[in-house]
């Protein structure tokens, strides 16, 4: 009798087809149950609308709302008709502006007062005016490097009363700007590669030793046709240390 029972068990597991894995769709298209017909399984795909404007480099996009952190202009074609009066004036937290290596010959007028970097390395400004820098009470950081200047006004300086750097290097001055010596916070200046010839022993430092001028911890003078012997040592007397004043040979 059990024999017997083996042999059927046996004989209906050899008469079964062989095993096929399915897929969860094959399942659910035999599912006759859900009283989906074949019509009704497949639904048409909507068109996908095209995407809308990428949200520029470094900037957070809300809704209608752009947010960038600073107004990066570099290396563009632009000259100085290009730039309106005032083009900056109604970004009151705005606090970083770089426009180098363009055709500006001139420093941008009214801008926002909250500026406390500025950066126009690399162009082709002539002069800075006291006009140019009126209003920026602000601002730390001053980059003119790679320029033309020829001339700092006198008076430039005092527009911006919290001035701490200064880099005036590769341009064509032929003195040192004034204006230093009584501009209580600055202190790292960069006037390498010029065609100054003579520094006075008050261009850098007020008369006197006790005064409340932040002491300088960087000047640069190398690279200028100003002989270094025949500058006076008490020139440099608000300076932090000595190693502080990078002078050197003219070309």
């Amino acid at each position: 009798m059990k024999a017997t029972i083996i042999f059927l068990l046996v004989a209906q597991v050899s008469w079964a087809g062989p095993f096929q894995q399915k897929g969860l769709f094959d399942f659910m298209l035999e599912d006759e149950a859900s009283g989906i017909g074949p019509e009704e399984r497949f639904h048409e795909v909507p068109e996908l609308e095209p995407m809308g404007p990428v949200c520029p480099f470094r900037c957070q996009c809300h809704l209608r709302v752009v947010q960038c952190s600073d107004l990066e202009l570099g290396t563009n074609p632009l000259k100085s008709s290009g730039i309106e009066n005032g083009a900056f004036q109604g970004m009151k937290k705005l606090s970083y502006i770089r426009i180098a290596d363009t055709n500006i010959t001139t420093i941008p007028q009214g801008l926002p007062p909250s500026l406390t970097e500025l950066h126009l390395d690399g162009n082709k400004i002539t002069k800075v005016d006291a006009a140019s820098l009126k209003g920026l009470n602000n601002l730390a950081k001053l980059g003119l490097s790679f320029n033309s200047i020829s001339a700092v006004d006198n008076g430039s300086l005092a527009n911006t009363p919290h001035l701490r750097e200064l880099h005036l290097n590769n341009n064509k001055l032929v003195k040192v700007p004034g204006g230093l010596a009584d501009h209580k916070y600055i202190q790292v200046v960069y006037l390498h590669n010029n065609n100054i010839s003579a520094i006075g022993s008050n261009d850098f430092c007020p008369p006197g030793y006790n005064t409340k001028k932040a002491s300088y911890s960087g000047v640069s003078l190398f690279s200028n046709p100003v002989q270094y012997w025949e500058i006076q040592p008490s020139t440099f007397r608000c300076v932090y240390v000595r190693a502080a004043v990078q002078l050197g040979n003219y070309k």
